[in-house]
């Protein structure tokens, strides 16, 4: 016997309408606070934002976008300003939003879900046309209402694992392969693996393509150090590398573990590339100004910039397909000393 389950329907959205009566004023008025027009009151506007965060109002894109009210900026949120992987990201982002007369809100979650989600939401109701997001969580599910509502969304290195949006990202493990494959072809045979931010998907990836050619080449299982700080990659290599299971070669997953790697070896009088073969994954401009200069794989990062802020474009004007986009795009190996190779003049 079949059970029969009601199903409520959903909740009803908001429309400006509701607000402007919840807040005793007209729609006019509601439309001009949102637009952060200078002749509406304090007072008033203070009613107006008072009935939105009560209403749960979003103002309506398609909406926006037929009465010519779009506000001609975006949103970006990087994990770290200062990481020179999201810096180039950032200024692409910018150059190809500035080429078509958009402004960009910039902003850092720190790695920290619960900046981002303010940073989300704030984006959201002071409204920008679209936000462009490198996720701290790409499983989290307040990631869910995001991509399911009026504000476009593109991802950028990672895509949303909850639900489904544009997203642009490079080809992880096949870089990952790529580092190892190298490696493998130096005749190194002990190679361990650096990560750090193991919990992101984008990491987890490397880890795999890593861990995949040790099986293939049917070399000693994989060693995978996954690291939180500068203090610990110290300590944690120094026990490595004077056990009697030396590695002959590293793969670090990213720039952060590969400066953690560099600053290591030079308390331990390591040398990369005689003493113990370094490939990295990131590839960042200083690395010709260290010695030796640092292999490593190169991420596209800035087409990353330009092809998300295209797409978020794309979608805000309407002209892109109704189904979410994944791009992927490729990365290439840069071949410098610090991996044995011989320095090319």
């Amino acid at each position: 016997m079949k059970e029969n389950v009601h199903k409520s329907s959903p909740p009803k959205r908001a429309t400006l309408e509701d607000v402007a009566k919840a807040a005793g004023v007209g729609p006019m008025t509601v439309s001009r606070t949102i637009n952060g027009h200078p002749y509406v009151a304090e007072e008033t506007a203070k009613r107006v934002r008072a009935a939105i965060r009560q209403l749960d109002y979003r103002p309506n894109h398609a909406a926006r976008m037929l009465t010519g009210q779009l506000s001609r900026s975006i949103g970006l949120i990087v994990p770290d300003l200062a990481d020179p992987f999201f810096s180039v990201v950032s200024h692409a982002v910018q150059e190809t939003a500035r080429e078509s007369g958009y402004l960009v809100w910039l902003a850092a979650s720190n790695d920290d879900l619960s900046i981002e989600a303010a940073q989300v939401e704030q984006m959201t109701h002071h409204p920008v046309d679209g936000i462009l997001l490198v996720p701290v969580d790409s499983r989290d599910r307040y990631l869910k209402a995001v991509a399911t509502g009026t504000t476009p969304v593109v991802t950028i290195d990672r895509y949303i694992e909850v639900a489904s949006t544009d997203s642009v990202e490079v080809e992880n493990r096949a870089g990952a392969r790529m580092a190892v494959e190298h490696l493998i072809g130096h005749g190194r045979r002990r190679i361990a693996c650096v990560a750090t931010n193991s919990h992101l998907r984008t990491i987890k990836e490397r880890i795999a393509g890593y861990e995949e050619c040790l099986r293939e080449a049917r070399l000693p299982r994989a060693k995978v150090l996954q690291l939180s700080s500068l203090a610990e990659a110290k300590t944690t290599m120094a026990a490595l590398f004077n056990s009697g299971n030396r590695p002959d070669a590293l793969f670090t997953t990213n720039n952060a573990s590969t400066i953690w790697v560099i600053e290591t070896f030079r308390e331990m009088n390591i040398e990369a590339g005689k003493d113990v073969a370094l490939v990295g994954f990131d590839d960042v401009d200083f690395y010709t100004l260290i010695r030796p200069p640092i292999t490593s794989v190169r991420q596209p990062a800035a087409e990353l910039g330009r092809m998300s802020a295209r797409l978020l474009l794309q979608r805000i004007k309407g002209d892109s397909a109704s189904s979410s986009v994944r791009t992927v795009l490729p990365v290439s190996l840069v071949i410098r000393e610090s991996c044995g190779c011989e320095r090319k003049e």
